[in-house]
């Protein structure tokens, strides 16, 4: 498992698994309520998909939009970073 050095929120966890699977993306979690797949390259309709969420749809309206947020502003980081720690299966 390698961090997410482009950016950080705080309360959420961001990471790359080393050996997973395309299209590109990277792994949130808000403890206890829910992990997402971010898949960065795509639109803020697409990009979010709910790995589990202890009730459903629970991640905040806030916690969406800070995501989406970031990653419009980091995408080339992002991108740099999954090619450097990711190597897809």
């Amino acid at each position: 498992m390698a961090n997410l050095q482009s950016f950080s929120i705080i309360g959420i966890r961001l990471w790359f698994w080393p050996n997973d699977h395309h299209p590109p993306h990277f792994h949130a979690k808000r403890a206890g309520l829910w992990e997402i797949k971010v898949r960065f390259l795509e639109s803020d309709e697409t990009m979010l998909e709910i790995v589990w969420a202890k009730k459903k749809k629970s991640i905040s309206r806030a916690d969406r939009n800070l995501l989406i947020e970031q990653v419009k502003k980091h995408r080339f980081e992002i991108f740099r970073e999954w090619e450097e720690k990711v190597k897809p299966q």
